[in-house]
């Protein structure tokens, strides 16, 4: 900016102490990036996890960032405990410290960034002076964080071996701080880089401060090998920076045109619809899931339902074996232990529960992710029975893997869905065997399930004759002959059917098709006959 640095204000240690307090590891990535930027304003910076500080080292400091998230309801991260009650019972006078704070949160919680807040306030009241302002990021985090950082760093950097402060150099070494948008080099290598392709990108937008959704469009010109997240990226620096959305990780699920996909994970070329000189896309968030902002949405819905099943490990007591160091450990099979990881083996639960077409509008169904983990836990032959036997009545039950009415629709999504469907039927299988198929309705649910759920098709002789036993087709052996033959649908007079064809009511003596066409909303129709007979 053209304003020379007085060589005085460089002189000494220029130490910066970076506290972080963190649950998830999103704080220690900060703070890495923090120490990197400091470089650029002439300080030395030096990361300590709270958990492996004291309050001996507040007062022997002369510059802090602290960057510290909320856990639970406004709780402090585990790491960060120790040292708040230290803290807040000390009675040290800190009056040569200077810091500023940025809080991590999530506005879905009642008590957003407050374990920042309170490190604000308590440094405060301990005599500290805060020579920048805190930052109050949420759980898309990004934005705020680049706009305050460089301030930030620059005020603490405005701060000379005496401690005083020159408020009229934070500009400059805010802007010497500034991270300069670099074009991003991506990993290559052959039949990897895509050239570079027009599209315009439908984004579905929430303000939850207004409560007003709609969509906006942007223009992108991109390399096609480039993550749906990166476009998004690009789109935030350089179109729209209000944009909100999940970078990467488990938690960055996307619906992108109608297929849910991880935005970390999906190329843009491979997403992209129409002729090659109008490409759109449509991005909206993950179904299944309530919207915090934009595309990001909550998973608390996720973590309730597992937190509901009980989807924890629940073991029995079991011989362990001694290893050569004395230690007692259990042990298992290694075949077992590698069919185990096979089960329900998901990069991302939550992305799961969106494969199915039942949960958004079943809200007592736990979803397949979660009935995965319980049925997991079942096989686990370190679980104990009661466990088991509560596992089995928690899938059987309302709510359980019943409620989901087509198992083939979570198959169709790649080969992790296709893994996830498999587990679902082997567990399913299993409840049928255990409660089902017994009786002349289990007889009927069997056959039933061998004809309308398999091929979309009844079988109207064989699903009456098997019901009914053999003796029970010779018992009604004219009915079942006329089903052969189609002269009736009811198995009633075949004069009804004549009739119908020259007096009213023409309804008289017939029975529309059960199931004669495909239906484009296969599990609507399942569903129909879940709520007649659960054991469907």
């Amino acid at each position: 900016g053209g304003v020379e640095i007085p060589p005085d204000l460089l002189e000494g240690e220029r130490k910066v102490l970076i506290l972080v307090g963190s649950q998830s590891g999103n704080g220690e990535s900060l703070a890495e990036e923090a120490v990197k930027l400091a470089v650029l304003g002439h300080l030395n910076a030096e990361i300590k996890l709270m958990d492996a500080a004291t309050v001996d080292d507040f007062s022997g400091c002369l510059r802090l960032l602290i960057i510290c998230s909320t856990w639970g309801e406004g709780e402090m991260p585990d790491n960060a405990q120790e040292l708040w009650d230290a803290a807040a019972a000390s009675k040290v006078d800190l009056s040569g410290l200077n810091f500023t704070v940025c809080a991590l949160g999530d506005t879905a919680y009642e008590f957003y960034c407050q374990s920042g807040k309170d490190w604000d306030s308590r440094l405060e009241e301990m005599g500290a002076r805060r020579v920048y302002e805190r930052v109050d990021c949420d759980v898309d985090y990004e934005p705020p964080w680049k706009s305050w950082v460089p301030n930030a760093l620059g005020s603490l950097a405005s701060i000379d071996e005496a401690g005083n402060f020159s408020d009229n150099m934070v500009g400059a070494f805010a802007e010497m701080i500034m991270p300069s948008k670099k074009a991003k080099v991506i990993a290559s290598a052959a039949g990897v880089v895509q050239p570079e392709i027009s599209v315009s990108v439908k984004v579905f937008r929430y303000d939850p401060v207004l409560s007003e959704q709609g969509w906006d469009t942007y223009a992108c010109t991109v390399p096609g090998h480039l993550s749906i997240s990166q476009m998004l990226t690009s789109i935030q620096e350089t179109q729209d920076g209000s944009l909100s959305f999940r970078r990467s990780g488990a938690l960055c699920g996307l619906s992108v045109n109608g297929r849910p996909i991880l935005a970390d994970s999906c190329r843009v070329v491979d997403f992209v619809c129409g002729d090659s000189d109008s490409l759109t896309m449509s991005i909206e968030p993950l179904p299944g899931h309530d919207v915090i902002r934009d595309l990001v949405v909550a998973t608390d819905s996720f973590e309730n339902r597992s937190l509901s099943a009980k989807s924890w490990a629940r073991t029995a007591d079991r011989i362990g074996h001694r290893t050569m160091q004395g230690v007692v450990m259990g042990t298992m099979d290694i075949s077992t232990s590698v069919n185990l990881r096979g089960v329900a083996a998901m990069s991302s639960p939550q992305l799961a529960q969106s494969w199915s077409d039942s949960l958004p509008y079943d809200g007592k169904y736990l979803g397949p992710a979660v009935c995965a983990q319980l049925w997991r836990r079942y096989l686990d032959p370190r679980t104990s029975e009661k466990a088991r036997t509560d596992i089995m009545k928690t899938l059987e039950s309302e709510g359980g893997l019943w409620n989901e009415t087509d198992i083939a629709a979570i198959g169709r999504h790649g080969a992790e869905g296709h893994a996830l469907a498999k587990t679902l039927y082997d567990c399913r299988a299993e409840l049928l065997r255990l409660n089902k198929f017994t009786g002349k309705h289990g007889r009927h649910v069997k056959w039933f399930s061998r004809t309308v759920k398999m091929f979309g098709d009844v079988n109207e002789t064989i699903l009456p004759a098997m019901v009914s036993g053999p003796f029970g087709m010779i018992a009604n052996g004219r009915q079942v002959l006329r089903m052969m033959t189609g002269f009736t649908r009811t198995g009633g007079p075949m004069l009804r059917d004549k009739q119908a064809l020259f007096m009213p009511p023409a309804s008289i003596g017939k029975m529309p098709p059960l199931v004669k066409l495909p239906a484009r909303n296969h599990h609507e129709v399942v569903a129909i006959f879940n709520e007649l007979d659960k054991r469907f």
